[in-house]
């Protein structure tokens, strides 16, 4: 108790301090992109109005694949390197831009050749309208606005909040985003989660974790309530960043039961950026009081996603941290490599269940930014009562599994995007 409470005295007072620093200002004081209702402009220059016009399609997608090395199969046959290689997604992307208004899709193919699983779903789908270039408005499959966005995390496994879905989470409703000077402050309504679609789960086939029904446990998600306020500062010595404060609600509907029962999540974040140094932190606390029927263990939540659940202790506290550093390597390379991005970034799952062993992460990587469609990700990923770090899955994020010991996963991820 000592430690969350210093974590949490730190946190705040670090929020209140920044949020007292002057804001950042543009250099050149030039106003913002027409139509771009994100951008901040110069401290005294009102944003330009979005531009009536015609319509802007855009088409594209990608095709991704791991090659990887996992630390728990080196006592099963040695494997060579074809059957170490499979195939991570293919994505199907569509968007458009017509004055004050735009829109994105993006649908999903995963396929599981160890089990023979096709599983596909959308990833988001939503419209927007701007009614002018500091207010915003969204509707439809969309980003969660909680914590620090886009990403708590660098690499290609994410952080632990991820896996309690309380990081790039998306679900079905409306988003109202607002910029004041500084600030962002944005207020989100989802009816209901994004759904289950194609795969061989009972309601697992989806992109972002949700508690789900499975067998017994018929839990599920509705009427979701999100707040997020974040403020834009500098320091000095070229120091800027980002600090802010998330609060979300919601229901956990209970078919056996017919009763509701309630689910709570806060958080407070802060990002640091100096040249190419990039230092970004959370601190996430969340409850899930189930509605279960007698006899059913509430010390853990089922969640799913990409057509497998697993549990998820009820209760816990979430620490993210995260540096990184982007190298330009453009010079180097005569264009043909733009980017390696270092970074290394730990997190930590402190379960409230005394009897539930605590889950951790820590992934050292770097991404690479090719010139034309190639992305490239290898990452080093180390994990303790982990579900994808490991060899047991199902409890892993609840009451742990392989006796605490760590396991480590050597992954390369490479994406074609068109």
């Amino acid at each position: 108790m000592p430690l969350k409470l210093f974590a949490i005295a730190v946190a705040g007072a670090a929020c209140c301090a920044l949020a007292a620093l002057p804001a950042r200002a543009e250099e050149g004081g030039e106003t913002c992109p027409a139509g771009d209702a994100f951008c901040e402009p110069a401290s005294g220059v009102e944003p330009a109005e979005p531009e009536e016009s015609g319509p802007d399609f855009h088409f594209g997608g990608a095709i991704r694949a791991n090659v990887y090395h996992k630390s728990w199969e080196a006592g099963r046959k040695r494997r060579n390197l074809p059957e170490n290689i499979r195939l991570d997604t293919v994505m199907l992307d569509a968007s458009f831009e017509s004055g004050r208004w735009d829109g994105s899709m993006q649908y999903r193919f995963y396929y599981y050749s160890d089990d023979g699983i096709l599983t596909h779903f959308p990833h988001h789908a939503w419209i927007g309208y701007r009614p002018d270039a500091r207010q915003k408005i969204q509707a439809g499959i969309q980003k969660v606005p909680f914590g620090l966005l886009p990403f708590a995390s660098n690499n290609f496994f994410f952080s632990l909040a991820f896996y309690a879905g309380l990081e790039d989470d998306y679900d079905l409703g409306f988003r109202y985003t607002r910029e004041m000077g500084p600030w962002t402050f944005d207020a989100a309504w989802f009816p209901s989660d994004e759904g289950s679609w194609a795969g061989d789960s009972e309601d697992s086939a989806r992109y972002s974790y949700d508690i789900v029904s499975d067998g017994a446990r018929q839990n599920g998600e509705r009427h979701q309530f999100n707040l997020r306020a974040a403020r834009s500062f500098v320091i000095g010595h070229g120091i800027t960043g980002e600090a802010g404060a998330s609060l979300q609600y919601g229901l956990i509907p209970n078919d056996t039961t017919g009763r509701d029962g309630e689910r709570n999540a806060q958080a407070l974040h802060a990002r640091f950026d100096r040249g190419p140094w990039n230092f970004k932190t959370e601190v996430i606390r969340y409850e899930f009081d189930l509605e279960n029927p007698p006899g059913q263990d509430g010390r853990y939540v089922t969640m799913g996603a990409f057509d497998y659940p697993y549990r998820v202790a009820s209760r816990g506290w979430i620490y993210v941290a995260g540096l990184a550093y982007a190298w330009n390597t453009e010079e180097e390379t005569g264009g043909l490599l733009k980017t390696v991005t270092f970074y290394n970034d730990y997190s930590y799952l402190d379960k409230a269940e005394e009897s539930y062993a605590g889950s951790q992460q820590n992934v050292l990587g770097a991404g690479m930014d090719f010139d034309g469609p190639l992305y490239v990700t290898l990452d080093w990923a180390l994990g303790r009562n982990n579900a994808y770090i490991g060899p047991e899955f199902t409890r892993a994020f609840a009451s742990g599994g392989n006796g605490g010991d760590w396991s480590s996963r050597v992954n390369l991820n490479v994406a074609l995007y068109f």
